[in-house]
């Protein structure tokens, strides 16, 4: 089988062509595509090499293709012109995407602080999109160092995952251990290892930024470890499984906030005034915002302060 010559024929070799039969002369070509008389000559044989007929001919007039000339550059003419429109609309998309404000944000955040942040920045800027990424810690600081996000409101990452990143501090957000209405701790104070140890233990899965907080406090009531734990990222699952089980959730406040003023679920009287950590927003420091980036940080912030407030966190 005849090996097809595709693979030899190159972009310069293509545009070269469409520019000789533009211009009608191969000098006036060369200065088109930014080459010399010399390189021109070059790149127009290596073409008739390898399609292996002869595609211009030059006379008193300048440049007359052939008829092997006339097929290639209806083709390549046709191809450029796609190429070409293609680049356009991945430009024109991107700038698109970068007319929006592209945001991270916690699971708790996205619940508690997000609405009221996107409601005000659209009375301020109807007419951006914003596109909201929702997910954990790790896992939004990669998008964000990878320029898929333009700032993270999440949690203090660890010091080495926050190396060229600046993060301002919004609130300080503890945790909540919770149930369902009418489980049999409702209404304890004194919560230890065996009483505990009764009911399965909601915890967020190792690796999380938030799991060691957790397991500290934990020790630090003499609790080593749960006879019986679910590991979960899923606040959905944890609300249901909570709700229909005497299994026992502990989790960032802002996460089951809503439910708990709804009544969904109850929060136990264990002091955790001293778990948790900050909660801010995260950007590269070396990158500016855009203006309605910046105008939606500004909401976030608003949003952020009326949310602590609120809930009287400690700091």
């Amino acid at each position: 089988m005849t090996e097809l010559p595709d693979s030899r024929i190159k972009y310069r070799h293509l545009r070269f062509l469409v520019e000789c039969v533009r211009t009608g002369t191969l000098a006036e070509a060369a200065g088109r595509t930014g080459v010399t008389p010399s390189a021109a000559s070059k790149t127009l044989k290596e073409l008739e090499d390898i399609v292996g007929e002869r595609l211009v001919e030059r006379n008193r007039r300048g440049l007359t293709l052939t008829p092997a000339g006339e097929v290639l550059h209806r083709y390549a003419s046709a191809s450029l012109t796609a190429l070409h429109h293609g680049v356009d609309l991945i430009a024109k998309a991107r700038s698109e995407l970068r007319a929006s404000v592209l945001v991270g944000a916690l699971p708790n955040v996205a619940a508690q602080v997000m609405p009221a942040a996107v409601t005000t920045f659209k009375e301020r800027m109807p007419q951006v999109p914003v596109r909201m990424a929702a997910g954990m810690n790790r896992q939004l600081m990669t998008q964000l160092r990878n320029g898929e996000l333009d700032f993270v409101v999440g949690r203090l990452a660890e010091p080495d995952e926050m190396m060229g990143l600046h993060f301002e501090r919004l609130y300080f957000e503890r945790f909540a251990l919770v149930a369902r209405p009418g489980h049999p701790l409702e209404g304890v104070t004194e919560f230890t290892e065996e009483n505990l140890g009764r009911f399965t233990m909601i915890l967020p899965s190792y690796g999380t930024v938030i799991r060691p907080e957790i397991d500290r406090f934990m020790i630090g009531l003499g609790i080593s470890h749960f006879p019986d734990v679910m590991e979960t990222l899923s606040p959905d699952f944890s609300k249901a499984f909570v709700r229909r089980t005497d299994a026992l959730w502990l989790v960032p406040y802002g996460v089951v906030r809503t439910d708990l003023l709804e009544g969904r679920l109850r929060e136990l009287d264990i002091d955790l005034s001293s778990t948790g950590g900050p909660v801010g927003i995260s950007t590269l420091a070396e990158a500016g915002l855009s203006a309605q980036s910046r105008v939606f940080a500004s909401c976030v912030r608003e949003a952020a302060a009326q949310y602590a407030s609120e809930v009287s966190q400690p700091n």
